[in-house]
Parts: structure tokens; sequence; C-alpha cells
């Protein structure tokens, strides 16, 4: 069955024409189910829209999947006009702001797509404009003041704005587990302006990542999501259409941009990034940045198919939060360090840091540490 599912993104993405078949209506269910479960839902339509008369599905599965399409733009012109407003309003109050992943995505998609994009959270990087001593505290100190701030971390704070739409002020970009490859990706990522660029997004420009940077960012962001909770193919789809601007507009090399991959530490990561890419999505080999590699490109797709979107339908990470937030934090650690086990082969670094980096992140929230 999965088979067909695949086929059936191949052909939304353009790198297949039609089914090999013609599926039953029972395998519509399943399929629809997939797209879900893994929230490409509506960005699928596009491809059934492509599909032969004879090859579409019975007529109550597509009118249901066009139901479930129309709730997704609706929310994407929320969301899209919340990005806008934060934006502006950041810029106002004097800071630099650097749209990423989720709606600056958008540029990247074809226009049939660019509204069916199952959206979630607005994530912007934000820096002060002005040189401050403790730039991390004056952006916490901002958010506290002007927004109802509910939660904090290493990484980020988070409110949600009146109109429900929940926003993500990025303290950092992202991060490493392991300390050498974290403090190179942060000296890396250490000049927001130097990383960013003007995109329109409906009408309107916003600040987004240059595109030879977001290459790079993007699959860390990948990265982070397969380690920490689960990937789904939603953000692979993302990172096809980016690497497909890409090709078309970089600035970088290959080789160039795989060096700064290797310097981060992702090197093995974006062999088996690019299996998946070729294999589910069907890219072709010169389109790739760099050659894929078939083990560890097995065991992600095999992630990636079995945690669903941020890993909500994964039922390992079901029974590491099984008893509550409050109940045990230390049960709950040694079960997510036990899920994490798994990657030691693959990404041992990562494994070992992990629930120390967890610690340290524990404690700069705990005595606010936020100079740093």
């Amino acid at each position: 069955m999965q088979y067909i599912f695949i086929e059936m993104l191949q052909v939304m993405l353009g790198t297949r024409e039609k089914l090999s078949r013609v599926p039953s209506s029972a395998e519509w269910e399943t399929i629809y189910g997939e797209a879900e479960r893994q929230a490409v839902a509506g960005i699928m339509l596009a491809g059934l829209e492509r599909l032969p008369i004879n090859q579409c599905p019975p007529q109550n599965i597509l009118l249901q999947w066009i139901g479930i399409c129309q709730q997704i733009e609706s929310q994407n012109v929320l969301t899209t006009k919340t990005c806008h407003i934060i934006c502006k309003q950041l810029e106002h109050d004097g800071f630099h702001a650097c749209v990423l992943k989720g709606q600056s995505n958008y540029r990247y998609y074809p226009l049939e797509m660019k509204n069916r994009r199952s959206c979630g959270d607005i994530d912007v990087w934000v820096v002060p404009n002005n040189s401050c001593k403790h730039p991390v505290r004056t952006i916490i100190e901002y958010v506290q003041v002007n927004y109802d701030m509910n939660g904090l971390c290493w990484l980020h704070t988070s409110h949600v704005e009146k109109n429900g739409v929940p926003v993500e002020i990025h303290l950092r970009p992202s991060f490493m587990s392991e300390p050498f490859k974290n403090r190179r990706f942060q000296k890396y990522y250490g000049n927001l302006e130097a990383c960013r660029e003007y995109a329109e997004l409906d009408g309107e420009v916003i600040p987004v990542m240059k595109v030879d940077e977001d290459v790079i960012y993007q699959m860390n962001h990948i990265y982070r999501h397969l380690i920490d909770e689960g990937v789904g193919l939603r953000q692979i789809i993302d990172y096809f259409f980016l690497l497909t601007t890409w090709n078309k507009k970089h600035t970088r090399s290959k080789e160039e941009t795989m060096k700064i991959v290797a310097h981060l530490g992702m090197k093995k990561f974006a062999g088996a990034l690019m299996y998946v890419l070729r294999e589910v999505c069907g890219m072709k080999d010169e389109m790739l940045l760099c050659p894929a590699s078939f083990f560890d490109g097995i065991f992600l797709m095999n992630e990636i198919m079995l945690s669903g979107n941020f890993g909500h339908s994964d039922p390992r990470m079901a029974e590491i939060n099984a008893h509550g937030y409050l109940s045990s934090r230390a049960k709950q650690a040694c079960r997510r360090f036990k899920r994490n086990m798994r990657f030691l082969t693959s990404y041992p670094g990562e494994v070992i840091s992990e629930p120390i980096v967890r610690v340290e992140h524990f404690v700069w929230k705990k005595l606010k540490l936020f100079r740093f």
C-alpha cells in the first residue's frame, strides 16, 4: 500500500505522470488517511487534479479532500496576514527579523500549492537593531512586555496571537547537540543581516533566509526533528521545493555547500536526506546536493513513514509522554534516551550529547541565565 501512496506523492510533485494502476475505494481511503497523518493532504489535491479521469478517487473521498483543503487555505490566509503584522511590528520596535521555515517556504511552492500547504506556527528569528550587552535578555523582556508569553526555552519564546495563531520568537535559529558542532553552527548563523533577504508573500514582502543559507538551515531543521521528536513528509516536501529552487538560484556550488554541511556535522544525514528525496519524491540525481546514502536513507525513510508529521503518530513518542508532563520528568528523560538509542550508530554524537544539552537548557531557564 505504501508504494501507491508514494506514487501519488510523485504525481503531486510532478516527477510522475500517473499512477501505475487504479486504486480501489479502500486504498483511496488509506491514501487520504496517510496524507492527513503526514500533513500533506492539502498540497496532494494538486496531484489529484493532474490524474487521468479514470484514476481519480470516488466522489465522496474527493469532496472530503476538497473540504479539508478549503480549511487549510483559510488558515493560511490568517497565518500569512499575522506573519506580515508581526514582522512589521518587530521592525518598528527596533528589531531585525527573519521568518524561518513555515510561511517562508511558500516562495518555493508552485502557485497551485502555495495556500494548500498545511501551516503550523510562525517562526521568526529576531535580533535587536542596536548593539546591546545582552541581546537574548532584551528579546525575552520585549516579548514578556508586548505579548502573552506562554513558553520559553533556550531556542525561542512562545505565545499565541489573539486570532489563535501560535508564534515562536527565535533567540537563535537552531542548534546542534554536540558542543563543538553547536559552536560552529552558532558562529555560522551569527549574523542575521548577512543571512536574510526579502521575498513576496501574498502581495507583501517579508524578511526570509537567503536560499543558499536556507538549504543548510532547513537540513538542520529536519535533522533536529528526527532526533528530538520525529519528522514527517511535510518537511521533506518543503525541502524538495527548496532544493529545486536552489538549483535554479544558487550562488554557491554544491561542493562549497557540502563543505559547510560537513563542517556543521551533517554530512552523513545529508546523504540520507538525498536518498529520501530521490526514492520518495522522485528527484533526479543531478539535482541532489551529494550522492544518496542507501543504508542511512532507508533508515530515515522508515522513520518518516512511521512517525508521521512531527512524530505525532509515532507510538514511541506516545510512550514518552504517556504519564503526563509533570508526573515524572526523570522517567520521561529515560524513555526519550531509550528512544534515541536507535540513532546511536548513525549519529552517535547527537545521541550521547542530547541528555547533557537538555540539562544545560533546563538550568539556563531555571536560573534565568539570559545573558547567554
